[in-house]
């Protein structure tokens, strides 16, 4: 049997689903959310639904890449007209053969313009009695015109679809007359923190321990792109879990945290199970954040259950919110990238480890310290969680989760 197995043929959940396959699984089993039109600069961490197209030239026109003088014919020399060619205004100056005149960058060239000079290649002089311009001797010949359709052209794809939405992508769009496009996302989730054991304010009673991910938490899905619209505390409490699950909502995604092990308390499953949700993925083989469960809910949300320590749920949430992410809104682009790694993974050890690093001198990447999963100490110096699959040796290149600060 595969590595990604059936638990039954009721529920065709995936069992102890490998990290490298969260993508194939998750891209087969979801249905992407629905496309919208919106202003891409108020969707910063969305997708495009469809290719970026530049509906403008850029530039529209022919103008000044650098300050200096328009200039008509061959020269060397140049006949200087009075007045000043400026950016953001269409003068009325044209030039004929043998004429110059002074030009601001971004400025239009006008009209008979063969080049644009900079202002450091020349030197003005006074030549059968009128000022004129020269090029100074060795200074190198070139036309310092942006001409029109340079960058584009009207009609070009500019960016393909499945890009996430960035400062990039609203720049270059509204370069291009295009702050409008088709797109998906960003997820909007409900996030739901279990446990009676965690206390959020107020004095801590014996055996409680404070709430160090409620506060953060949010941080992390926004840095998959995944916006948190409620966030709820409830206690270990089944009617209350089952409640929940039920109340009306517009969001994407469901994220809960905690009750995701096998233990008597866990209500989680059996909850699922009553209202009729389809787990789709029953733990990853990954460690820490490996007891996580993604389902299907009734009303079409999709469930994404963290375990409960905080740590780990930290790494759930960047490998598998990443994946959801990507299933969701048809995302091409990766939010990874890749490092020299100076440490090595157990190779007796089946799962994936999810180790903090650093980058250190020499450029490789080094794990900010060995640490439980109860606190996030371990992310207090580092920069990316590393991905070290089964086996990983000491200078390995390995897959890196940049985390956010």
């Amino acid at each position: 049997m595969s590595a990604v197995q059936a638990r039954s043929a009721d529920t065709a959940s995936r069992v102890d689903v490998a990290v490298a396959e969260l993508d194939v699984v998750l891209g087969s089993e979801l249905s992407p959310i629905r496309e919208r039109y919106a202003a891409l600069a108020e969707a910063v961490g969305a997708t495009l639904a469809g290719p970026l197209w530049a509906t403008a030239a850029l530039p529209v026109a022919d103008t000044a890449a650098m300050d200096g003088f328009a200039v008509s014919g061959p020269g060397p020399r140049w006949r200087m007209l009075i007045g000043t060619c400026t950016a953001g205004r269409r003068s009325r100056i044209a030039l004929a053969d043998g004429e110059a005149v002074r030009i601001a960058t971004g400025a239009l060239t006008p009209p008979g313009t063969t080049a644009v000079i900079r202002s450091e290649h020349v030197y003005g002089e006074r030549f059968g009695g009128q000022a004129t311009i020269a090029v100074l001797p060795g200074a190198p010949r070139r036309n310092d015109t942006r001409v029109r359709g340079e960058s584009w052209s009207d009609g070009d794809e500019l960016t393909a679809a499945g890009m996430r939405v960035d400062a990039s992508v609203i720049s270059v769009a509204q370069s291009a007359e295009t702050p409008i496009a088709m797109i998906r996302g960003p997820l909007r989730a409900d996030v739901l923190l279990t446990g009676d054991e965690i206390r959020a304010t107020g004095e801590l009673a014996p055996g409680q321990v404070r709430d160090a991910l409620g506060a953060v938490l949010p941080h992390y899905l926004g840095h998959c792109d995944i916006g948190v619209r409620h966030l709820t505390r409830l206690p270990d409490d089944r009617a209350l879990l089952r409640t929940w699950f039920e109340l009306d909502t517009d969001a994407d995604l469901a994220v809960t945290v905690g009750a995701t092990g096998h233990g008597g308390a866990d209500h989680l499953r059996s909850v699922l199970e009553e209202i009729g949700a389809h787990i789709l993925i029953d733990g990853v083989r990954m460690r820490p954040g490996g007891s996580q469960l993604v389902a299907r809910l009734p009303d079409g949300r999709i469930l994404l259950a963290l375990p409960g320590n905080p740590l780990a749920a930290v790494a759930a949430t960047l490998v598998t919110g990443r994946s959801l992410v990507r299933a969701l809104t048809c995302r091409t682009d990766s939010a990874s990238s890749w490092g020299r790694i100076a440490d090595a993974a157990a190779p007796d050890d089946a799962r994936t480890r999810i180790v903090p690093v650093r980058q250190v001198e020499g450029g490789v990447w080094r794990a900010t310290g060995t640490s439980g999963t109860a606190h996030l100490a371990a992310l207090l110096q580092a920069q990316s969680l590393a991905l070290l699959p089964a086996g990983t040796g000491r200078g390995a290149l390995v897959e890196l989760l940049s985390l956010p600060r």
